[in-house]
């Protein structure tokens, strides 16, 4: 039995998804077309076309609708990666088909009173942060207005329990590479797409931070608030990429310093016994001794050359240049923002 066919539940946001009766590209299509008929017909109503022309009043309307349908359009791509993962590990594992079949779905199977819980509390964190009650409803119009009080809470339970499902498969995938694994050290690119999908993850999200920033008014970009929270956002970026490789560079650097202590061993043994048959203690050739003693000094050189951690410096490249695009957005803002206003 394949890991393929191993038994998975849906999680919360798969299973909503999959009651439209549609596949998730539709899905996703008809979702965003709703929300943006929604803000449309809000506009139509409170009579607010003219503003239309006006940058900041665009993308406060249309943020949380653009944001939605970046959750729903990526997520399906961080599902894949993970599958990826999975799939690279079902043959290091120690274990029967079973067996590991069992921790697979322990993997895929989400918490649905957990995830329905995240839910709620996003829902309750928007209302009460918001404070919709205390809004100026006329400043916007009255009807664009009620539209963004309806798709914040959309959004914002949408975020947190994305945010907390692509937690939860990072620890599940730390817990998987903690399994005992038959590994050779001389094969860790097996390892790779747990870097893979660490930069994935890493990218989807850094992804989203560069659509806020778009959709942030320059002025609200100079507040020092959103200046800490994005700034703390890239750095719990860059920590869930390595957090989410932690397991398997601890796996890799267990096996290298097993491998390393085999060869010292070796080493010693060889060179002991050539010391011994040099000295004429014992008889016998010195030449297959010194034929070992090369072999083993080649694979532990080999051995200590191998990086412990499951990326390659093309990988951390990428890293490094995705990290600078919501700069490069913030800085491209502030700067158009004050040439429009001198």
């Amino acid at each position: 039995m394949s890991v393929k066919e191993s038994k998975r539940e849906d999680n919360l946001l798969q299973t909503l998804m999959y009651k439209t009766r549609l596949s998730w590209g539709w899905a996703t299509v008809t979702i965003a077309a709703v929300l943006l008929l929604l803000v449309l017909l809000a506009v139509i109503i409170d009579g607010s076309f003219t503003r239309l022309s006006d940058g900041a009043f665009l993308l406060n309307i249309l943020n949380g609708p653009i944001l939605i349908t970046y959750v729903l359009v990526i997520y399906p791509f961080g599902v894949n990666l993970r599958e990826r993962v999975i799939q690279a590990f079902e043959p290091l594992l120690r274990q029967n088909d079973k067996v590991f079949n069992n921790l697979v779905r322990k993997i895929r199977t989400p918490d649905r009173i957990w995830e329905w819980l995240i839910v709620f509390m996003g829902f309750i964190l928007t209302i009460v942060v918001g404070q919709p009650w205390n809004l100026d409803w006329s400043l916007g119009g009255f009807w664009v207005s009620a539209s963004k009080v309806i798709v914040s809470p959309i959004f914002n339970c949408l975020l947190y329990w994305f945010i907390v499902d692509t937690l939860n498969g990072v620890v599940r995938i730390t817990q998987l590479s903690r399994q005992p694994l038959e590994l050779d050290i001389l094969e860790t690119d097996l390892l790779t797409p747990v870097a893979q999908y660490s930069l994935g993850i890493s990218l989807i999200f850094i992804g989203g931070t560069s659509i806020s920033l778009i959709n942030t008014t320059w002025e609200q970009l100079l507040h020092w608030n959103n200046i800490m929270t994005y700034s703390i956002l890239i750095v719990a970026i860059v920590l869930m990429f390595f957090l989410s490789v932690w397991g398997t560079h601890n796996t890799i650097a267990k096996i290298k310093n097993r491998e390393l202590a085999l060869a010292l061993k070796h080493l010693n043994e060889a060179s002991k016994k050539i010391k011994e048959r040099t000295l004429g203690s014992q008889s016998g050739s010195v030449e297959e001794l010194s034929a070992t003693i090369s072999l083993w000094a080649t694979y532990r050189t080999l051995v200590q050359q191998i990086p412990t951690w499951p990326f390659n410096a093309n990988i951390i490249r990428r890293l490094i240049a995705s990290i600078i695009v919501p700069a490069i957005v913030y800085f491209i803002k502030i700067l158009a923002g004050l040439g429009i206003r001198f």
